[in-house]
């Protein structure tokens, strides 16, 4: 019991260590972060329906 409670108190101490970024920075990091996923996933759904289409037509 006495690892566990120890674990906390050394969890806590580093917790207070984090530098936490602002409202803005999260927010803007997360836009680049939702833009940089719609691009793949764009990327991704062109390159799947390339693949598809050659497939139809080397086995159709």
């Amino acid at each position: 019991m006495s690892k566990m409670v120890t674990y906390w108190q050394d969890a806590r101490k580093e917790l207070k260590k984090v530098h936490w970024p602002d409202k803005p920075k999260v927010v803007e990091t997360s836009i680049v972060v939702g833009a940089c996923t719609a691009v793949f996933a764009l990327y991704l759904w062109g390159v799947d329906q390339i693949i598809t289409r050659l497939l139809d037509v080397l086995f159709y």
